[in-house]
C-alpha cells in the first residue's frame, strides 16, 4: 500500500467511526427506554400482586413469569446486546485506524532512511 491508499483507508475508517458513534447514541437511548419500560412494568405488576395479597416470598418469581414483563425484559436484553455489539465494532474500527497509522509511520520512516 502506498501512503495515499493508507490515507484513504484512514478517512474511510474515520467516517465509519463517526457513523458508529451516532448509531451508538441511538442504541443507548433505545436500551435505556427498554430498561425503563421493563422496570416500570415490573414494579406495576409487583404492586398489583402485593395489594392482591400474594405471598411475599414468591412475588418476584411470579412477576418475572408475567408475559408482558418477560417480553419487556427480553426487549431490554436484546437492546443491551446490540449496544454492546456496536461498542465492539467501534473498538475494531479504532484498531484498524491504529494499524493504518502504524503502517503510514513505518512507510514514512522507510522513505526517510532510504
Amino acid at each position: 500500500m502506498n501512503p495515499t491508499e493508507i490515507m484513504n483507508v484512514l478517512q474511510s475508517k474515520n467516517r465509519l467511526l463517526t457513523d458508529k458513534n451516532d448509531e451508538y447514541i441511538k442504541l443507548a437511548e433505545k436500551r435505556a427506554a427498554a430498561e425503563r419500560d421493563y422496570n416500570v412494568s415490573f414494579a406495576q405488576v409487583m404492586l398489583t400482586m402485593k395489594t392482591a395479597g400474594t405471598a411475599v416470598t414468591i412475588i418476584r418469581d411470579l412477576v418475572k413469569g408475567d408475559k408482558a414483563v418477560s417480553r419487556l425484559k427480553f426487549d431490554y436484553e436484546v437492546a443491551m446486546a446490540i449496544e454492546k455489539a456496536c461498542l465492539e465494532s467501534m473498538k475494531d474500527i479504532r484498531e484498524a485506524i491504529g494499524a493504518a497509522r502504524s503502517i503510514l509511520t513505518w512507510l514514512r520512516e522507510e522513505k526517510g532512511q532510504g
